[in-house]
């Protein structure tokens, strides 16, 4: 919704934009124009309304936020079915009620974690998060639009997970839920000790007793930018969605849209599809290592990021013999709740 993402209430410790300072939200027209050129332009169903925090977008009225429901009008007017990424924390009965009646699809909303791990990793700008959990918890009962739910696993939460995971089954209709492994980008990147940061082999066994728990009560889960072969170990490699798989992921991000490639160059490359592919090689280029290249995945797998490797090291990786995988939608299933 701005540059850099745009204004948030909340400064959670793992947030992209940690390190951005002056952030502004572009003005309605704006946001209607990309609205515009996501439907009308690369042919986009579906958009993501995303910051910063979405929930605090124009000016307050009776609890309501005018600008963001005209927004959200918008985009259903077009057929760009609009969702709300959000912290949760200002669902207050007015403010949702608004925004479901100008058309909202569902929501995403990012849950780090039970009081524990959630409270200190969803904190304001003087560093607190006292109460967020709760919060959030009380907001969710105003939603009567399908709720979808991230967490990015990190050392604050991820021994919470399976405990989420029974929270989520026993107070929420199943629908999807995304465990996400966090990627530093923008200026995380250059900072090799990240101190929420966790190793995948560490957090492993708790995430798939979570994915355990929640399938089988109907949910959909994705584990998200976690190496195939490290998955494998702990039997969720099915669930793993990574950059190569975005492109069929009913719930993710469209890569050439998202990055305003211009439209003859993605013509050029051979359509949305191949440019996607080329895309995302590139990626899998800058990630390159000896143990990834043994791996019969390694052609739909960018495997971890530099700053990552050379955080950890290799050691987690043990690559998986065999007839290298090609199918970018090996494991994809097109979604299952909606």
């Amino acid at each position: 919704m701005g540059r850099h993402g745009g204004p948030c209430d909340k400064a959670c410790k793992m947030c992209y934009y940690a390190f951005q300072e002056q952030l502004v939200f572009y003005d309605l027209p704006t946001l209607q124009f990309h609205a515009n050129t996501y439907r009308h332009v690369y042919g986009l169903e579906y958009c993501d309304i995303s910051g910063g925090e979405a929930t605090i977008y124009g000016p307050k009225k009776d609890g309501r936020r005018p600008q963001l429901e005209a927004l959200i009008q918008h985009c259903a007017a077009i057929g760009l079915k609009p969702t709300i990424i959000t912290h949760g924390q200002n669902s207050t009965a007015e403010l949702v009620k608004g925004v479901e009646d100008a058309g909202l699809e569902d929501w995403l909303i990012s849950m780090h974690g039970m009081a524990t791990g959630h409270d200190m990793t969803v904190v304001n700008h003087r560093g607190e998060g006292d109460g967020g959990w709760s919060r959030l918890v009380s907001g969710l009962k105003h939603c009567e639009r399908p709720v979808r739910f991230n967490t990015t696993l990190q050392n604050f939460n991820y021994l919470e997970v399976p405990q989420l995971a029974r929270w989520l089954v026993d107070n929420m209709p199943p629908t999807v839920w995304n465990m996400i492994q966090f990627n530093p980008f923008f200026a995380w990147n250059e900072r090799p000790e990240i101190d929420f940061q966790s190793k995948m082999a560490d957090m492993a066994p708790h995430v798939a007793t979570a994915i355990e728990i929640v399938e089988a009560a109907g949910w959909e889960v994705n584990v998200r930018y976690w190496p195939f072969c490290v998955a494998a170990e702990h039997g969720f490699e099915k669930n793993c969605i990574n950059y190569y798989q975005t492109q069929y992921d009913p719930w993710e991000w469209c890569l050439m849209a998202t990055n305003k490639i211009p439209m003859p160059d993605v013509e050029n490359k051979g359509g949305l599809e191949a440019a996607r592919r080329l895309y995302c090689d590139h990626i899998a280029a800058q990630r390159r290592n000896d143990k990834c290249d043994g791996c019969k995945y390694r052609p739909i797998c960018e495997g971890p990021t530099p700053q990552y490797q050379k955080r950890y090291g290799l050691d987690e990786l043990n690559p998986i013999a065999g007839e290298p995988i090609t199918d970018i939608s090996y494991f994809e299933k097109g979604g299952v709740y909606g």
